[in-house]
């Protein structure tokens, strides 16, 4: 299974009773079925939507990381999170001349990163997607490519496939080994009846130290749903943008994969924080909240099963567009973690779903305090903790601030 990612589920169905519906069971039956016939699943590969999730988490992995204003931060187990600093990115772009300006006028770069990927294959490297800009001129908006082996003492752009540029990049590729990086020129949102295209990958084999082009590709003899490539855009409260949801067959006459619009859940909101979740048994899930039926999964990339899931505090799960709050992942212990409450209104807290279960409950695990004024902006699991990303840097006492805290999975439990 591929995954495609950027800016800041596979799931494995273990335990099921057997009268409880595996999600293949479902998906013949083309009706919705409630999230406790599911049994228990685990993630295995978590792709998130475009503009909205810089957190680097993955359900197999003990190491996790995010986007801070001063670079990226790396958590792994109980430790205090190491900060990877971005000090030498501000001139780079203003060298390459794609630096955002902090006012008209101004020299200063603004460094801001988007979106982070690591290498399960290669520990100290990290890629991360950070903002750009023709000339400092936005819209729209970019994101580049850069690299670090060394825990952040340098940096470099991750060279463009031949014929592409910087600011085509267009997504994160998560492999269970490891991070392609994806390059188009051309968008569509999403693509018309029987329009199909192949995409072009920049692949390092050496953890970002050297590259070859290659083919976005599925596994042989197998379909893979992904989201397309993101597009460069300007203001998310202004306009919502639609990412494409694709799915691919490898063509084993021609050796590429060919992809087209996956079925009826053809593209999401980009500026919202959606994820698609790849099973062992082969399905795929799809969480958007922006959507009524906020949860559902599909074999084929064409036929999709809604599953229903009961309402938090009375109110129905999905529906609203929030670019922040409102966010959903599936945590690596099989548990549906939701943030709860309204942004700007109500301060926000964390309710779960455990497994077979037909009622939320709200988690132990506490929020730093500010969430009310700063909303969550992304939510991914690694293999011990629940990474949550803020919109803005949090107090966490003691003069402390940050923008994303690790909260070990033991901790998020109901608090009844």
């Amino acid at each position: 299974m591929v995954t495609v990612r950027r800016i800041a589920l596979a799931i494995a169905l273990v335990g099921a009773s057997a009268t409880a519906a595996t999600p293949s069971m479902a998906l013949s039956s083309g009706r919705s079925v409630p999230w406790a016939s599911l049994g228990r699943v685990r993630p295995l590969l978590v792709q998130p939507s475009g503009w909205g999730s810089p957190i680097a988490a993955q359900p197999g992995s003990a190491t996790a990381g995010w986007c801070t204003p001063k670079g990226v931060e790396i958590a792994s187990g109980a430790g205090r999170p190491t900060l990877v600093p971005d000090r030498s990115v501000g001139p780079m772009l203003t060298r390459s001349h794609l630096a955002l300006s902090s006012l008209p006028g101004s020299t200063t770069a603004v460094v801001a990163c988007e979106d982070v990927a690591l290498d399960p294959s290669h520990p100290k490297t990290i890629y991360a997607a950070f903002a750009a800009a023709h000339g400092g001129l936005i819209p729209p908006s970019y994101a580049v490519a850069l690299v670090t082996t060394n825990v952040g003492r340098s940096w470099r752009f991750v060279p463009p496939p031949t014929g592409y540029s910087l600011t085509d990049f267009a997504g994160f590729v998560e492999r269970p080994r490891g991070v392609e990086m994806l390059y188009s020129s051309n968008y569509f949102f999403p693509p018309t009846p029987g329009q199909s295209a192949a995409f072009v990958i920049a692949a390092s084999a050496t953890g970002g130290r050297s590259w070859a082009d290659a083919g976005l590709n599925c596994p042989a003899g197998a379909p893979c749903v992904i989201f397309g490539p993101e597009a460069p855009q300007g203001a998310c409260g202004m306009s919502e943008w639609k990412q494409s949801v694709l799915v691919g067959a490898f063509d084993e006459v021609g050796g590429a994969t060919r992809w087209r619009a996956a079925g009826a859940v053809n593209s999401v909101n980009q500026c919202g924080s959606q994820q698609l979740i790849d099973t062992a048994s082969g399905d795929e899930f799809l969480v958007d909240r922006t959507r009524s039926n906020a949860l559902l999964f599909t074999h084929d990339g064409v036929h999709w099963t809604p599953v229903s899931l009961p309402k938090i505090g009375g109110a129905p799960v999905g529906g609203r567009f929030a670019p922040w709050g409102q966010i959903m992942t599936l945590a690596a212990n099989g548990t549906l973690v939701a943030v709860a409450g309204t942004p700007l209104a109500t301060a926000e807290h964390l309710e779960m779903l455990k497994a077979g279960s037909t009622a939320w409950c709200a988690t132990r695990a506490v929020l730093p305090s500010a969430t009310r004024r700063d909303p969550v902006t992304a939510l991914q699991s690694s293999e011990s903790a629940l990474v949550v990303s803020f919109f803005a840097p949090m107090s966490m006492g003691a003069g402390t601030r940050t923008m994303g805290v690790a909260l070990p999975l033991s901790a998020v439990r109901c608090r009844a």
